[in-house]
């Protein structure tokens, strides 16, 4: 049994854990690994597990377990590293019962945020190699694992954003003209998102799904790729909750003309795409953050909301948006000013 000296119950992040589950020590075993201690990290939104497993010698693997019933997402996870090995680094599978457990390779501590946040001067260095992985995902065969981005599926989203910013989150649902501003902008947008050059897509590409490996970038939370829009995984990379404290449009420039380079288009046009892209996706993502926020899930994403917002707002100024620009504005001053707090007084 895997032990460590700390008592059984709820752990903080990074916390070491008390007993390894005993799949993965039957995997650890089997693999002829010696674990000596198990340490819990952060989970994400889909509930998965994740537990540092430390071995005898210094080393360690990445341990995962899967939510009971959850067999599809664990299918379409190593059918998709399958699928990009070859061309992008990921993590080594190790071991796989087939029932919801896995040991992986760890790719250590430090993601890609935490070597953005604390060294400034590789940034552009490391964005670029980024993008570089990102230019290799989309070249990638579509392995057919997820339908593909079209108009709907994005305009689901926004709705659902909707709903989760002014009715959970704010807990003021837009007026009958309000919503119809809202609704006619978020179909047009979606409409002009879905027409654009379609390529694979990581589809959550931004920078703690990756990890400095060596001189190389390597990506995980892979599941859910699938054709989409080609500007996406740039947009998520460059304007996402880790870079928004910094990032500016000249950080950015040298990021989308690889991204151009690469695709054989004109720069203008990789930016213009660019802006339509993000202005979808960080609308649906302020929805997730409110959403999280208001059911108690995500209490860390609280943070995170007002800068998103200001993005949004920053987005619909540049372009028409038939009104759902006042709209936002009047609803969210203070959270774009930055006077307001970090989440209503009602959540």
């Amino acid at each position: 049994m895997i032990t460590a000296p700390t008592p059984d119950g709820p752990r903080p992040p990074g916390e070491v854990a008390t007993v390894a589950p005993a799949a993965l020590e039957r995997l650890a075993r089997g693999g002829g690994l010696r674990i000596r201690a198990a340490e819990s990290l952060p989970g994400d939104l889909t509930h998965r597990r994740y537990i540092r497993l430390h071995t005898d010698g210094g080393g360690s693997v990445m341990g995962v377990v899967y939510p009971a019933g959850d067999e599809d997402t664990r299918r379409r996870w190593v059918a998709a590293r399958q699928c990009l090995s070859s061309r992008v680094r990921v993590p080594r599978l190790i071991a796989d019962d087939g029932a919801g457990s896995q040991i992986l390779e760890d790719l250590g501590a430090e993601d890609l945020a935490a070597r953005l946040g604390a060294r400034p001067a590789e940034r552009g260095d490391w964005l670029s190699r980024a993008a570089i992985a990102a230019a290799a995902i989309a070249d990638c065969p579509d392995p057919e694992l997820n339908p593909p981005f079209d108009a709907a599926f994005f305009r689901r989203e926004l709705e659902l954003a909707r709903e989760a910013v002014f009715d959970l989150w704010l807990a003021a649902p837009l007026t009958a003209p309000e919503r119809s501003l809202h609704d006619a902008w978020a179909d047009a947008l979606c409409r002009e998102v879905a027409s654009h050059p379609r390529v694979l897509c990581h589809r959550d590409y931004h920078a703690n799904n990756l990890f400095p490996a060596g001189n190389e970038v390597a990506a995980i939370d892979f599941q859910d790729l699938r054709t989409g829009p080609d500007t996406y995984d740039v947009a998520s990379l460059l304007w996402e909750r880790t870079t928004l404290p910094w990032m500016t449009p000249e950080m950015a420039a040298p990021v989308v003309a690889r991204l151009a380079a690469a695709r054989g288009a004109s720069q203008e046009h990789i930016a213009g795409r660019l802006d339509t892209v993000l202005l979808q996706r960080a609308w649906k993502v302020c929805g997730t953050f409110a959403r999280a926020v208001s059911q108690g899930r995500g209490v860390v994403y609280r943070d995170y909301l007002p800068g998103q917002l200001r993005l949004v707002d920053r987005l619909l100024s540049r372009r028409g948006d038939g009104g759902f620009g006042r709209v936002l504005r009047t609803r969210t001053a203070a959270f774009l000013e930055g006077a307001g707090p970090s989440r209503p007084p009602t959540c």
